[in-house]
């Protein structure tokens, strides 16, 4: 109970540590406005002042609590892996994004008063401790583990491809040297490279050790081009770049057989937590329709207060624009995730044409734009939300060979290739009926030439995808799924 108590402080810290920095934002946001007018009294100094004074407490309170997620992972560390976990991982993440650096700098800014500066700082790393807070709060910490091993997955396989291509340039350089009886200087620096690739080789190994039995043969394929690297090295140091370059032709082979089974466990954690992912991006959906059903009838509510130019009316729209935001923040989020574990190859193309709709949405609200083309704007983005809601709903249908839905060629199920295409019609449709509107827009006269074109490269940008999407499923669905057999 104690140590669960000690977890529950440090999600208390993490909040307070939010809610300071969101008063530091809001106070340089003031400042910030009235800077022109402080340089003629001294007095109006001293907010700026009290501001840095709540940043640089802010950031007091941010190193504790790096220090207390530290000592409480240790301490519950037998009793509560799942929390000393998340308390790790937390960490991690907290120093991946230099969240502390960070708030060191927009210290910096405001004692500079760099106050604009300051305040998008600030606002950026506000972003960054909701994603911390939500992290250390989240109920699900297996699943947030494994995205996160999964993201380190394939930052390594790249990092493993960038490596297999330098070797197979050592490699060429190496053959060129042997023809040209190459010098020790030329030797000398292919020597140099080679340690390069070895240290790098060797760090990708240690990095991978964590994934524990799963990537025990793709630690020992780096392991042994390490060492071949280590011998062809010796090698170039000895002027032989014959034998030099037979041990590198075996740290490729190694480096090649590393990087097939890195991609073999890529795709084994994806379908390890595909159907947790998918659950949480419809989860996500609802949530995204609910938000933007309230914005659109606190939008409705105040249009005439807004007609009429009432200030109170006028301000209470561009706050709406705070909400937007953050439908947006959750709309990447879905976005992030579809990429990452490619469960579905339409929907983050999708969302991203929807999330285009909700930026110029927000722009509105920020210029109190309360009309009736704004609250037409808001539902169709709700109707665009729900067209995709309904779409995976139908992808998450079971298959079975009495109820319908499986694929008689590859068993596959057959209802997740009709829920891409319902995704790719829609998103035709949508670039059909924005193409439409735009087109009366010109005809009425009602857009300028820098928005015109604007908004005809992105019309051209989301039909490519289209065309390419279309073009991607079809080579990959196999001849029954498309005839149709069941």
């Amino acid at each position: 109970m104690l140590k669960r108590k000690k977890l529950m402080t440090a999600g208390l810290v993490m909040m307070f540590v939010v809610s300071q920095m969101l008063c530091s934002v809001q106070a340089a946001e003031k400042v910030a406005a009235t800077a022109d007018k402080s340089a003629e009294d001294d007095k109006k100094i001293a907010p700026q002042t009290r501001i840095q004074f709540e940043q640089d407490k802010a950031k007091a309170h941010m190193q504790e609590l790096e220090e207390r997620m530290f000592r409480l992972s240790k301490l519950i560390r037998d009793s509560q892996p799942d929390d000393a976990a998340r308390l790790l991982l937390g960490l991690r993440k907290a120093r991946e994004q230099l969240i502390l650096d960070r708030m060191g700098e927009a210290s910096k800014m405001l004692d500079d008063l760099k106050l604009d500066k300051a305040s998008q700082e600030q606002k950026e790393i506000l972003v960054l401790l909701e994603e911390l807070k939500k992290l250390l709060l989240t109920a699900d910490i297996g699943l947030e583990l494994k995205l996160e091993q999964l993201r380190k997955l394939i930052d390594s396989r790249e990092t493993l491809n960038k490596l297999l291509k330098k070797e197979e340039l050592q490699l060429s350089n190496t053959l060129d040297q042997q023809k040209k009886s190459g010098n020790k200087k030329d030797l000398k620096a292919l020597e140099t490279s080679e340690q390069r690739n070895q240290k790098s080789a060797e760090n990708l190994e240690q990095l991978l050790r964590e994934y524990g039995p799963a990537s025990q043969s793709i630690c020992k394929s780096l392991s042994g081009a390490g060492k071949c690297m280590g011998g062809a090295c010796k090698k170039l140091g000895a002027s032989q770049p014959k034998p030099a370059s037979e041990e590198q032709k075996k740290a490729i082979e190694q480096l090649s057989s590393a990087q097939q089974d890195t991609k073999k466990l890529e795709d084994k954690l994806r379908k390890e937590v595909e159907s947790l992912v998918r659950q949480r991006v419809m989860d996500q959906l609802q949530d995204m329709i609910a938000q933007q059903k309230q914005i659109r009838e606190v939008t409705t509510k105040l249009q005439d207060r807004v007609a009429q130019k009432q200030k109170q009316a006028l301000a209470a729209v561009r706050r709406l624009a705070t909400s937007e935001e953050k439908i947006i923040s959750v709309c990447s989020e879905s976005i992030e995730l579809c990429e990452l574990t490619q469960f579905s190859l339409v929907l983050p193309v999708a969302l991203g044409a929807v999330r285009e709709q909700m930026e110029l949405v927000d722009e509105g609200l920020l210029h109190s734009k309360a009309d009736d083309e704004m609250i037409a704007d808001q539902k169709r983005i709700e109707a665009d939300l729900q067209a995709l809601l309904d779409a995976m709903i139908d992808a998450s249908r079971p298959s079975n060979k009495n109820g319908g839905g499986q694929c008689k060629g590859c068993k596959g199920n057959r209802n997740k290739l009709l829920a891409e295409v319902k995704m790719l019609r829609w998103m035709q449709q949508s670039v059909h009926t924005r193409t439409e509107q735009l087109e009366k827009q010109i005809e009425q006269k009602k857009i300028t030439e820098t928005s015109r074109q604007e908004r005809i490269d992105l019309l051209s940008v989301r039909q490519k995808e289209i065309d390419l999407i279309t073009g991607r499923l079809h080579s990959m669905t196999c001849p029954h799924c498309l005839a149709g057999d069941e």
